[in-house]
């Protein structure tokens, strides 16, 4: 695939995916936020904006060294479909943190990244070593993540947000 359509496709997945989160997330996230009792070392919500850019940019960047890749089509295709699932689950995660606003279904839904983020690294790792690494340390923030989610299912079991 040519450089300038690696790049449109890329950009077109990870603003597709922004855009569904975006309407996962819903209205007055900053008032949800300010309700939700959160562990100690929870990032406030401008470091979460933060981590939303470098998830998006590690995702177009996976997303076009994907489709850029030359070699065996099966595991081009196995990865490309391991990330798009990846971010789907990230955008369905969204919907029920933030719309429905349960803990205990967003910590559910959060349990496939594991898997999946797995299962993406060891396609990359096949295909483009480059991906591999840059990828590496959101495997490490999964394991926080799933502790995060885990947190604030117990501390706000009794929450009711609406």
């Amino acid at each position: 695939m040519s450089t300038t359509y690696a790049v449109l496709i890329s950009l077109g997945i990870c603003v597709a995916s922004a855009i569904t989160e975006g309407i996962g997330a819903g209205k007055d996230v900053k008032g949800f936020f300010a309700k939700l009792r959160q562990p100690p070392f929870a990032p406030p919500l401008w470091v979460w904006y933060i981590i939303g850019v470098v998830y998006y940019a590690m995702c177009f960047f996976l997303a076009y060294r994907i489709l850029r890749h030359d070699g065996d089509e099966w595991i081009k295709y196995t990865a490309l479909s391991l990330l798009l699932v990846y971010m789907g689950i990230n955008a369905f995660w969204n919907f029920t943190f933030f719309r429905f606003r349960n803990m205990f279904i967003s910590f559910l839904v959060g349990l496939p990244y594991i898997p999946v983020a797995i299962g993406l690294f060891l396609c990359l790792w096949q295909i483009d070593r480059t991906a591999a690494f840059v990828f590496m340390p959101y495997l490490f923030y999964l394991i926080y993540a799933t502790w995060l989610g885990y947190q604030n299912w117990q501390l706000n079991k009794d929450n009711d947000f609406n």
